[in-house]
């Protein structure tokens, strides 16, 4: 996987060197970058939850619409879990590349910042739907 990355990494940056307007380049091969980073990473992450081979190349091929057997394995709560968060989170790292949160935090004001602190526990607790379900609950 890791040397598939580097690969498309290198594709990415000749085909940039040969761009004309190189700070739109810059911004758009970095956002490609981040989300290629994003999906190698789902990728993996298969390999890493699952107890054999044959239930990770399982659930690969439902990832991709190719299991020909495969039922839906999140409820439509669960997507728009997901649908909410991970593009929240996105926009967040995006406004913040630039940025520490110590530094953020020091110019909220402090009921802002409380409506912060908030808003994140709440998003914890719905998002929790049983201890089975933490990555690490084995170890």
């Amino acid at each position: 996987m890791h040397g598939l990355y580097l690969w498309v990494e290198r594709f990415f940056r000749e085909r940039r060197g040969r761009e004309v307007d190189a700070q739109i380049s810059n911004t758009w091969v970095g956002v490609l970058y981040a989300l290629l980073t994003f999906m190698l990473v789902n990728i993996t992450w298969v390999f890493f939850r699952s107890g054999t081979f044959a239930k990770a190349w399982q659930m690969l091929l439902s990832m991709f619409g190719l299991a020909a057997d495969g039922g839906p394995m999140l409820t439509s709560l669960a997507l728009l879990k997901v649908a909410v968060v991970i593009p929240a989170m996105l926009i967040v790292q995006w406004l913040m590349r630039s940025t520490s949160v110590l530094t953020v935090a020091h110019r909220m004001p402090w009921w802002a910042l409380g409506l912060v602190w908030a808003g994140m526990i709440l998003m914890l607790v719905w998002a929790q739907d049983s201890g089975s379900s933490f990555i690490y609950f084995q170890f």
